[in-house]
């Protein structure tokens, strides 16, 4: 970085600027990686390069959804989409059809966030892009199983394990958690940790889930269906997931924008209640 700035390479700066946003992002500080993002998007503005403007409108919009700022993330989505269509990107396309379909779960619109997952994978498997599709059929296993489509979901979540097991993408813990809920959801615990067995062991191996999609909603996952097998490792996976969160709270200057990523995120807002409910038990 220094020796791109030194030379003036503008266009080097701007991805080795990419490359740090993705590596913010995928350890959790949110506001690092916007701070680098911005950098990156001037730059790239600057130098007219409307193609990686238009993947790192991606990655702000990713932000955005984690932080909870749903009108941030729809403004910079649409804005988004139009370039990617008008670049001929199909692979990021799909991706930002999954991104609108996670805003759409946000909003409350299950039926519209089924649709555009459903595109968004079809755009991501036509183009070619595994790892993209895998993502985006987390998207559809999501949609699936808030319309209470309990089949349909696990078929998603299903595949995404499998390609993910494939290509070795972190997704694969991300859909075992996805197993687990639509497990959970029909009441079968012994499934519920059938399917987080392998998160279970993954975590003793080396304890991270750096690079997956949403490791908080991982954690609260493994924490619920310990909880309803009566498992006493339920306990620190809810603390795992708690101190996590408020570190990357705590990280955040801005005080609405520290809300929003505790109080817009419905399992944010699960892991800060059923921490406080666990506390003032403990106290009684």
């Amino acid at each position: 970085m220094a020796e791109s700035r030194s030379l003036g390479l503008r266009s080097v700066e701007s991805r080795l600027l990419g490359l740090l946003v993705i590596t913010a992002y995928r350890q959790g500080r949110l506001t690092a990686g916007l701070t680098l993002n911005r950098q990156s998007l001037e730059i790239q503005r600057e130098t007219g390069h409307r193609v990686s403007e238009a993947i790192s409108l991606s990655n702000l919009c990713e932000a955005w959804l984690k932080l909870g700022d749903l009108t941030q993330a729809r403004r910079d989505l649409d804005r988004e989409l139009q370039m990617l269509r008008a670049n001929g990107d199909r692979a990021m396309e799909g991706w930002a059809l999954g991104l609108m379909s996670a805003l759409a779960l946000l909003q409350g619109d299950e039926t519209r966030a089924l649709a555009l997952a459903r595109s968004a994978l079809d755009i991501a498997v036509a183009a070619q892009a595994p790892s993209i599709a895998a993502i985006t059929g987390l998207k559809l296993g999501d949609a699936e199983l808030a319309l209470g489509r309990f089949d349909a979901a696990r078929q998603a979540c299903a595949q995404v394990r499998a390609q993910a097991l494939t290509i070795d993408h972190s997704t694969q813990h991300d859909s075992s958690a996805g197993l687990a809920r639509v497990a959970l959801a029909k009441g079968d615990e012994a499934g519920a940790l059938s399917a987080l067995q392998p998160v279970f062991d993954h975590a003793v191996a080396d304890g991270m889930l750096d690079g997956t999609e949403d490791a908080r909603l991982i954690e609260l996952t493994c924490y619920q269906a310990l909880t309803r097998a009566r498992d006493p490792r339920a306990a620190a996976w809810l603390q795992r997931a708690h101190v996590a969160l408020m570190n990357q709270a705590e990280a955040i200057s801005d005080g609405p924008t520290r809300q929003g990523l505790l109080r817009n995120n419905p399992h944010h807002r699960k892991i800060v209640s059923d921490w406080a409910q666990r506390d003032g038990s403990e106290a009684q």
